[in-house]
């Protein structure tokens, strides 16, 4: 700055400053901006590396997370592989975790075939044709000559038709939205249709069909298919499929089967009672094993991320930029407590990743113990295969079976727990009054229609088919058959059981607890002879009980743990008749490494908060950069402004200067002679 001074002082004489101002300003900005716009660049530099680092451990805890999740899925470890003798008969087309192993010998005498039915020929000749209004009730159950024998338990459907679709083509397509199975087509060409009714596979799936025909549009008895009226022809019987497994002959509606080999499903193709297929159902370990493997090699890789980008080096690749970073010090060291602490729960001296032959080196990653060593990794796996699986997922064990742990939560602490069930769940019931009808009863001419209410949802008008009922028993059967038919219902998955007790029918709701209620709440002319009327049963009770000595939260069957309680998040499923069990719960070491590695990955997790909050610091620096930067040209303007009244006073006092100089030429030739 002295020589700038010396500069400006030695041009004062001449004409202007003869200083470069505009240079002269930039670098006094320059020289006032630079301390703080270095420490503004260090702080973006680091926030950018904390950043870029932190994309890359959660990546890095993103792939570990990937490979615990098969250790801690039950699936991995509960595999299992079929091999079957021959395809031509039949084939296995799901084998579930749960399947038991064992070798199954299949003897194939039937399959299962669906009835067919259709209407008369020549009735109809065109698709348009009428078919009449009214109502045709669909029931399912067996035929038997000229007997039907109703199926409580299927449910059938009542098919309205009315002006919007009074024509082949819209009974037609009435029958298949009802979505009860059945099948309908037409069949034919002009002048020449009918209507084909395909129901689904089995003895007791053929089809009943009655029409309530309304007064000023008949026309639908003609699709009657009753005990009394035949305006179809059966074209092909249904049949079940009978099978013999292990020399236990079964039946069944399909050619699916589902339920006859525990968690395996297999189709039937052919039947031939001669020729026997053998089925081997074993466990496959192998996926158990590469899980576990592939684990080990996931953490070490883990393990050497983390160890890079918490280096005290740092280069351009993310090394070291996460050096002293607290959360991913936390992360480290939370993981690596877990690969060396013992699981909670367990007892069989199988309860940690040592016990097994994973053993940790020097530098933090994983080895497999080798072979011959005192714990082998091989060997322990072989031999101890569900003590193995028991470390790695989560068990729940009950010693009464009919208290079943069936979920856990993230809160749910290991442990054993001791149930004690103080309220059996109920199910909503409503019991008529004691029916006086004479039977057997024909309803043709009377009205023995009623709505329901189950579960809060109501049905529309309950009518019992215009015929003839041997007893009170035939009609409960036929009610169960028409409530659990209504669309109403069936779209909230209410279903009711009707049954008569004392001489009186009783309603019932599938589902228990709280929410489970039946009602009748409108009644026809003649349903007091059934002893309906409009009435309100009971309602449903929530199963209740403590989890070692607190109450538990009960909805329907369903007993949960007490909120901020050890055994919050566990469900138990308590059937009738429980009274206790003691239930023991480990998390299993895959479940627990997944949920501390969730606390940090999920889109809330301490990452994202981490990186929400450098992005932030990011967005203040480049806001402190703007601030500095209106100061910068705040400043700039004074020092020009500053030049700038200097350059006016040099410019005047060499304006002075010159002046007086030119008095000075000038006053030897004015001054008197002496």
């Amino acid at each position: 700055m002295a020589s700038i001074g010396s500069d400006i002082i030695n041009q004062i004489g001449g004409s202007g400053s003869g200083v470069n101002t505009s240079k002269l300003v930039d670098d006094l900005v320059g020289l006032q901006q630079a301390p703080e716009e270095q420490r503004l660049d260090t702080r973006e530099q680091r926030i950018d590396a904390q950043i870029s680092g932190y994309g890359l451990l959660r990546s890095a805890v993103s792939d570990l997370d990937s490979a615990v999740q098969g250790l801690a899925n039950e699936d991995t470890f509960n595999a299992k592989q079929a091999s079957i003798s021959d395809n031509s008969l039949m084939a296995v087309n799901e084998l579930n975790p749960d399947a038991v192993p064992g070798n199954y010998r299949v003897k194939v005498t039937q399959v299962a075939q669906s009835q067919s039915l259709a209407s008369a020929a020549g009735a109809f000749s065109s698709l348009n044709d009428e078919v009449g209004t009214g109502t045709l009730n669909l029931r399912f159950g067996d035929w038997d000559g000229g007997t039907f024998t109703l199926d409580p338990d299927a449910e059938g459907a009542s098919i309205e038709i009315d002006d919007s679709n009074n024509s082949l083509t819209g009974l037609r397509d009435a029958i298949n939205k009802a979505d009860i199975g059945v099948q309908a087509s037409i069949v034919g060409q002009e002048g020449n249709y009918q209507l084909l009714l395909t129901s689904p596979t089995g003895a007791q799936r053929e089809l009943e069909i009655t029409a309530t025909e309304d007064a000023g549009a008949p026309g639908l008895a003609q699709f009657n298919y009753n005990e009394v009226e035949q305006g179809f022809t059966q074209q092909q019987e249904g049949k079940d499929a009978i099978l013999s497994v292990n020399g236990l002959e079964v039946t069944r509606t399909t050619n699916t089967i589902d339920d006859v080999i525990d968690g395996m499903t297999f189709d039937i193709f052919n039947a031939d009672p001669a020729q026997e297929v053998s089925i081997n159902v074993s466990e496959d370990r192998a996926l158990a094993e590469t899980a576990i493997r592939d684990f080990v090699e996931a953490y070490n890789t883990f393990v050497n991320e983390m160890q890079r980008l918490r280096d005290t080096d740092t280069d351009e690749d993310g090394q070291g930029s996460l050096n002293n970073d607290s959360l991913a010090g936390n992360l480290m060291r939370s993981v690596r407590g877990q690969i060396s602490a013992a699981v909670p729960g367990l007892d069989q001296g199988i309860d940690s990743l040592a016990s097994i032959g994973i053993r940790t080196r020097l530098d933090g990653t994983l080895e497999f113990a080798n072979d011959g060593e005192a714990t082998d990794f091989s060997a322990v796996f072989s031999s101890q295969f569900e003590a193995v699986r028991d470390l790695f997922v989560p068990s729940m064990e009950s010693s009464n079976a009919r208290i079943t742990p069936s979920n856990f939560g993230n809160r749910t602490q290991a442990g054993i727990y001791e149930v004690v069930i103080t309220q059996e769940a109920t199910r909503g019931a409503l019991t008529a009054a004691t029916a006086t009808a004479t039977f057997p009863l024909d309803v043709t001419s009377d009205d023995y229609s009623f709505s329901i209410e189950l579960n809060g949802r109501e049905s529309a008008m309950i009518s019992l088919p215009q015929k003839s009922y041997a007893s009170l028993g035939d009609v409960a059967t036929e009610l169960q058959t028409l409530i659990n038919a209504d669309s109403n219902l069936r779209e909230g998955g209410a279903r009711v059981n009707v049954s008569v007790e004392g001489g009186a029918l009783k309603f019932e709701s599938n589902t228990y607890g709280r929410d489970s209620s039946v009602a009748i709440t409108s009644v026809g002319a003649n349903a007091g002879e059934l002893g309906l009327s409009e009435a309100t049963g009971t309602t449903g009770l929530d199963v209740a009980g403590t989890i070692n000595g607190e109450e538990g939260f009960g909805y329907g069957r369903i007993l949960r743990g007490a909120l901020r309680s050890p055994a919050e998040g566990l469900a138990l499923e308590v059937a009738n008749g429980a009274t206790n069990a003691t239930v023991n719960f480990s998390r299993g070491f895959g479940s627990g490494l997944l949920s501390t590695l969730d606390t940090y990955v999920r889109n809330s997790g301490l990452i994202s908060e981490r990186e929400s909050t450098l992005k932030d610091d990011r967005v203040e620096v480049s806001e402190a950069r703007e601030a500095m930067e209106r100061r910068s040209e705040a400043y700039r303007a004074r020092l020009e402004a500053q030049f700038l009244n200097m350059e006016r006073i040099v410019r005047s006092l060499n304006s002075t200067g010159s002046f007086l100089e030119g008095i000075n030429d000038r006053l030897p030739f004015t001054a008197p002679p002496r």
